[in-house]
């Protein structure tokens, strides 16, 4: 028999990390959630581990440098991370606008990761003008 989460989750952020599958926040239906469990398919369980610092759903989730990393969401401005080894979650920084809806990934192994990025203040002038063929 499949064992079952304890708490029905939409929005929810999984991801699979020392030896378990780890659902974290949603929405309920009602509220966002900042709730967090994880199934360990050794013993076929679900368990709670300690909730996020912030209610939040429909956000990114990854894993960097041995913590799970969640980011934004909706009623999330913030980073936090958890310490599987502690059961502790941090604020790691706060977010200058709101992301909802979003993905996270992990690149590796990039010489100078400046050469990949741009200031946020730069994007209006990636945008072409409907009136013309030049950027403005």
């Amino acid at each position: 028999m499949i064992s079952l989460m304890n708490s029905p989750r939409s929005g929810v952020g999984i991801i699979a990390y020392a030896d378990c599958v780890y659902a974290v926040g949603g929405f309920d239906g009602i509220n966002r959630l900042c709730t967090a469990e994880a199934y360990n398919p050794v013993n076929n369980s679900w368990h709670e581990v300690t909730p996020m610092l912030t209610s939040r759903s429909n956000f990114g989730i990854e894993v960097l440098d041995d913590q799970i990393f969640v980011v934004g969401g909706f009623n999330g401005n913030n980073v936090e991370s958890y310490d599987v080894t502690t059961n502790e979650w941090t604020e790691a920084c706060d977010m200058d606008i709101f992301h909802s809806a979003l993905s996270c990934c992990v690149v590796s192994g990039l010489p100078n990761m400046a050469e990949y990025t741009i200031p946020r203040d730069a994007l209006p002038f990636l945008h072409r003008d409907a009136n013309s063929n030049e950027h403005t």
